[in-house]
């Protein structure tokens, strides 16, 4: 279940992360705020595809059996309470958490490393 939801949270970094670097060229007056609601953006957009993806991947792995309590005429609640119908619930959800989570923490670490902050404070050696 981690395995499954830290690749889907990988992809949606890398995702976030290439697409911030890719507007720094198309603007280099760009400010770390600015770049920064770009990330965020570009993060809300991926994030509702691949929660859909997630859910639905997850779903398509458990269909011969939904098919089956279909067929069955088995009632919704003793279909959810069935362990493995369940598992594959929750791990829908534990990916979308962590798509959630992954998003604005790659937006914030992305615009701090590729535009660092120019202010009053100096370095000197």
């Amino acid at each position: 279940m981690i395995i499954g939801a830290l690749g889907a949270v990988m992809d949606v970094a890398m995702s976030i992360a290439s697409s911030m670097e890719e507007v720094m060229p198309a603007g280099p007056r760009i400010t770390q705020e600015q770049l920064l609601c770009s990330g965020l953006k570009i993060g809300r957009d991926i994030m509702g595809t691949m929660s859909n993806t997630l859910i639905l991947a997850y779903t398509g792995g458990s269909i011969p059996l939904l098919l089956l309590f279909l067929a069955y005429e088995t009632s919704l609640m003793e279909i959810v309470s069935v362990d493995y119908i369940a598992t594959e619930i929750v791990k829908a959800l534990a990916g979308s958490i962590g798509l959630i989570v992954a998003m604005p923490i790659t937006a914030i670490l992305g615009s701090h490393l590729l535009k660092p902050r120019t202010g009053k404070r100096r370095m000197t050696p």
